[in-house]
């Protein structure tokens, strides 16, 4: 998606509000989804910018936090977003785990979602179980009064099972949130295929119409 927002003109900014892994990913990037999201984007913000909060522990925010000793300051990250959201027109957020993954005791990535106003596009997969995993954040979004532009399935089988090809149809007819696009497993995946499928959906299409250009 950042790949197509950037081919149609549009300044896209980039964060990845918290991250945890085992080791660091380079001297740059302490994140391996901070770097990835940087280089699809050509930005070269800081890291603190992109990705305020990391800790060195595979583990939710809150766990990796109480591991290590540390706290989760969410001021800084609605702070550098707010910086993020200055200086580009469009900023795609990318978030952690699932929308119920604890931040702290009392929020979880949802509440940080809620706070900082962002709408939501939902990955998913045609895979077995895939159906109770999206309806259940699906929900938990409706509750909260999340907007939801969508679902992406990704990695849609080359020769799918019916229980694979039938469930995209299945969670839409059971949530009325809209597909907004199939994407099939690629073997050498990179953002320019995935945006040329993402380019040919109505959902965006619409969202880079209301989008200024440069």
């Amino acid at each position: 998606m950042i790949w197509l927002l950037r081919k149609n003109g549009i300044k896209v900014g980039v964060m990845k509000p918290f991250a945890t892994s085992s080791e660091l990913y380079s001297n740059h990037y302490r994140s391996n989804d901070t770097a990835s999201l940087a280089k699809v984007a050509d930005i070269k913000e800081p890291d603190h910018r992109l990705n305020p909060i990391f800790f060195q522990l595979p583990a939710s925010p809150l766990m990796a936090a109480e591991i290590l000793h540390k706290t989760v300051d969410l001021g800084m990250v609605t702070k550098e977003f707010g910086s993020l959201k200055k200086k580009y027109d469009f900023t795609v957020v990318e978030g952690i785990g699932g929308v119920m993954v604890p931040i702290t005791n009392k929020i979880s990535l949802l509440d940080v979602m809620k706070k900082m106003k962002l709408p939501t596009i939902i990955v998913s997969t045609p895979r077995l179980g895939s159906i109770n995993h999206t309806i259940l954040t699906i929900n938990a979004c409706k509750v909260k009064k999340i907007p939801i532009l969508g679902v992406i399935f990704n990695q849609m089988p080359k020769d799918p099972s019916i229980v694979e090809s039938m469930t995209p149809n299945y969670i839409e007819t059971l949530t009325d949130i809209n597909t907004i696009s199939v994407i099939p497993f690629m073997h050498n995946c990179n953002f320019k295929k995935v945006g040329t499928y993402l380019g040919k959906t109505s959902t965006i299409q619409k969202l880079i119409s209301r989008l200024p250009e440069n």
